[in-house]
């Protein structure tokens, strides 16, 4: 289970909801650094809208902390690197099996060991960029 920012255990008015909450608040003291902000856990019955001004409120509670500890800034940010990061991979990838007119070729002969991944990934960016 991913550590989340504000756990939520809906259906709480069902047998075992406040097990949950336990098990969920075990499975947090395991993480060893949460930093300033403890994910609160919150309990809905949301058919019924019970719960849902508590679930709001630590939604708040937590965007005010990313903002005011500069967190959200930082997210933001890694977003985006991968984003941009994800683009360049995909740009460069269109425009190596363009240059790399054998690319069936490279990929066989990584398949039949006639080279290796690392050399042909070499190969391939030697053919497409000048490197200094």
């Amino acid at each position: 289970m991913e550590i989340g920012d504000v756990f939520v255990v809906n259906k709480a008015d069902r047998p075992g909801a406040d097990k949950t909450v336990t098990e969920v608040t075990m499975m947090m003291s395991l993480v060893e650094e949460h930093g300033d902000w403890i994910p609160p856990i919150v309990k809905t019955v949301a058919s019924r809208g019970e719960g849902i001004d508590e679930l709001d409120a630590a939604i708040v509670r937590h965007y005010e902390y990313l903002a005011s500890s500069g967190e959200l800034d930082r997210r933001n940010r890694e977003r985006v690197r991968i984003r941009v990061e994800t683009q360049l991979k995909e740009k460069f990838m269109q425009h190596a099996r363009t240059v790399a007119t054998n690319w069936d070729d490279v990929l066989d002969d990584v398949l039949h060991k006639r080279n290796n991944p690392h050399d042909a990934a070499d190969a391939v960016l030697s053919a497409t960029i000048r490197l200094p």
